[in-house]
């Protein structure tokens, strides 16, 4: 069976006069790549793409929460979760994995607080992962029995899902040091929000600001490192291979080296980080420093509607604003290629090649002659799978 878009999304540029033949009882499956046979049809064809980084719960808070800086925006949505209805969350679960497909959404690093993102995303035909996120600061339950309940939330994820579950820390400073440390040694994969703003480095090397005062108000020690929020997590194992690091926005050189050095990938999450006012990450220095980094549409709380073309938009418009542009191609492989190795989990090699079996998508964009093409003009309403 053959294909013929007017062009291919191969390796993030839009290569144009290509057809691909495929198994007719597989059509993801690519026999062939070939120039033009017949008149191509008005799209272009491409793997389809890879969110890093996702809370799919977090959909019926979109455009709910007035906070439009980090620290008080933490603050908001934790008393707002404490004010769902348990069914809601699933709900919105089914929604988020919904907008993801519809936008061409075929794998998910999701992060999960509830049982019900591997439902969610079973039901959407959605594969990747789920991090069962581990928050025992300021928790009322002792942290065995609250480690205990996180369990169980896995357990209900594995029991719904395809692919793996494996439980993760959310931050630095939102859980103990003792946990913390337990995953560093693990070996296993797992993703943590870091350095997402300045708080986080200004605790770990001072003991000072947003976070120190919430712990105060806690009545929880207040131990700093002298370190950067990085360099604190390296020396709890926790800077090596199977980690990925969401968001990023504040990271110095020696930051970048350590990642690098210690095989950490990294999602980057544009709109949500120009949402609550964090640094622009230095996305630039990571990639010219050799690190995987994926694009990933984090929480529609912060985000707002779930729509991957406006992702790759936000990205290119934050490169352009740090003074350290990203290429289009670049772009789009955040969103794919990249996006895949970005993910701590074993995925097939993402793209379009002789022999490749990966999910594939139509962009009805007629007319686009480069990937810049594609981006700007992208919508999930344009978006057909193969």
């Amino acid at each position: 069976m053959t294909l013929r878009p007017y062009g291919l999304v191969i390796a993030g540029a839009l290569e144009l006069g290509l057809e691909v033949v495929v198994d007719e009882s597989a059509p993801t499956r690519i026999e062939e790549i070939r120039p033009h046979t017949g008149v191509p049809d008005p799209y272009v064809l491409s793997p389809a793409f890879v969110n890093a980084h996702s809370h799919l719960e977090y959909h019926g808070l979109m455009a709910k929460l007035s906070s439009r800086s980090y620290w008080p925006w933490l603050r908001e949505i934790a008393a707002a979760k404490r004010g769902q209805a348990q069914e809601q969350v699933r709900e919105d679960c089914f929604a988020g994995a919904r907008e993801n497909r519809q936008t061409g959404v075929a794998v998910i690093a999701e992060h999960s607080d509830r049982p019900f993102s591997g439902e969610a995303m079973s039901s959407e035909g959605i594969g990747g992962v789920i991090f069962q996120e581990i928050i025992t600061i300021g928790e009322p339950s002792a942290r065995p029995a609250k480690l205990a309940q996180i369990e169980l939330a896995a357990e209900q994820n594995r029991g719904a899902f395809r692919g793996p579950v494996f439980r993760t820390p959310h931050a630095y400073f939102t859980v103990d040091v003792e946990t913390l440390s337990e995953v560093g040694g693990s070996g296993e994969p797992c993703s943590i929000h870091v350095a997402e703003t300045a708080l986080e480095s200004e605790f770990t090397r001072n003991g000072s600001g947003s976070i120190a005062e919430m712990l105060a108000s806690l009545g929880l020690p207040n131990q700093p490192t002298g370190l950067s929020v990085v360099a604190s997590l390296k020396e709890l194992g926790l800077v090596r291979p199977g980690a990925q690091f969401v968001h990023c926005c504040d990271l110095s050189e020696d930051d970048i080296s350590l990642l690098h050095a210690g095989s950490v990938s990294v999602a980057h999450c544009p709109r949500s980080n120009a949402h609550l006012a964090c640094p622009l990450a230095p996305v630039r220095e990571m990639l010219d420093a050799g690190l995987q980094v994926g694009l990933g549409l984090d929480s529609p709380a912060s985000s707002g509607p779930v729509d991957m073309f406006a992702e790759m938009r936000s990205a290119m418009d934050t490169s352009v604003k740090r003074g350290s542009p990203l290429s289009p191609e670049e772009i789009w492989n955040m969103a794919n290629s990249m996006g895949a190795r970005s993910i701590p989990i074993d995925l097939p090699n993402w793209g379009i090649y002789k022999g490749s079996d990966i999910p594939l998508i139509k962009i009805h964009i007629p007319g686009a002659r480069c990937a810049e093409d594609l981006i700007m003009a992208g919508r999930p309403d344009l978006v057909e799978w193969v």
